[in-house]
C-alpha cells in the first residue's frame, strides 16, 4: 500500500484529490494539509511514499521550497507536483527542485491516477504544453510566451515602464502585448486581467 500525502489550500480541489485516493485500492490517504511548510513534518512523523503538492499554498506557503527540502532529507518519496499555474517556468522549477512528476488540477480521475501510477513504479511524467484554462474569452493557451512574461509583472504590479525594464523591450511593446491580451480576453482593464488569473492562481505572486 502507498501513503499519500496531499498539500493543497483550496478545500475544494484537497477534498476531490482525497477522494481519488480513498477509492483507489492501492492508495492510502495518510495525511491531508493546506499549508506546504507543514509537509516536511508529516514526512517526518509518519510513513509517506508518494505526495501530491500544490504550489502556492496556505499563508504563501510554497510548494517548491517544500519539495526541495523533502527530497533531500528523503530522497525516496516520491512528489507531483499538481497545478493550475499556466507558465512553463514552472515544469522547469519543478525539475530544479526535485519534483518527480508535475500534472494539472483540470485533469480528470482517470488521468490524474494514471500519473500517479506511473510515478510510483519509477516513470517522471512531465507535460510538453500547459493547461488550458478559460480566461475571459479566450483560453491561458491562446496567451504567447512574451504576454506571459508581461502577465507575470503585471501580476506583480509593475508599471509599463518597469515591465519593459526587466523584460528588455520597450514600454510600448509591453503596451501592445497587454493591449492584445485584453483583446483576446474581452476585458477592460489590466487590472481586470491581472485580478482573474490570479483568483485562478494561473499566476500567483513569487511562484
Amino acid at each position: 500500500m502507498v501513503n499519500v500525502l496531499i498539500v493543497e489550500d483550496q478545500r475544494m480541489m484537497r477534498e476531490t484529490m482525497e477522494y481519488y485516493i480513498r477509492q483507489s485500492e492501492n492508495y492510502c490517504l495518510a495525511a491531508s494539509v493546506a499549508n506546504a511548510s507543514y509537509a516536511e513534518a508529516c514526512c517526518a512523523g509518519s510513513p509517506i511514499d508518494l505526495i501530491l503538492m500544490d504550489i502556492c499554498t496556505e499563508d504563501n506557503a510554497s510548494g517548491f521550497a517544500a519539495t526541495e527540502k523533502i527530497k533531500a532529507r528523503f530522497p525516496h518519496i516520491k512528489v507531483i507536483i499538481v497545478t493550475s499555474l499556466l507558465d512553463y517556468d514552472c515544469i522547469k522549477t519543478a525539475r530544479k527542485v526535485g519534483a518527480d512528476s508535475i500534472w494539472f488540477k483540470d485533469a480528470s480521475r482517470e488521468e490524474l491516477m494514471a500519473v500517479v501510477d506511473r510515478t510510483v513504479n519509477g516513470e517522471s511524467v512531465f507535460p510538453d504544453r500547459m493547461p488550458e484554462v478559460s480566461v475571459g474569452e479566450t483560453k491561458s493557451c491562446d496567451f504567447t510566451d512574451a504576454e506571459v512574461r508581461v502577465l507575470r509583472l503585471l501580476v506583480e504590479g509593475m508599471t509599463y515602464a518597469q515591465m519593459a525594464s526587466e523584460l528588455g523591450v520597450s514600454p510600448d511593446t509591453v503596451k501592445t502585448q497587454v493591449k492584445s491580451m485584453l483583446s483576446k480576453t474581452g476585458f477592460q482593464s489590466k487590472t481586470k486581467l491581472a485580478a482573474v488569473v490570479t483568483s485562478k492562481k494561473l499566476i500567483v505572486n513569487g511562484f
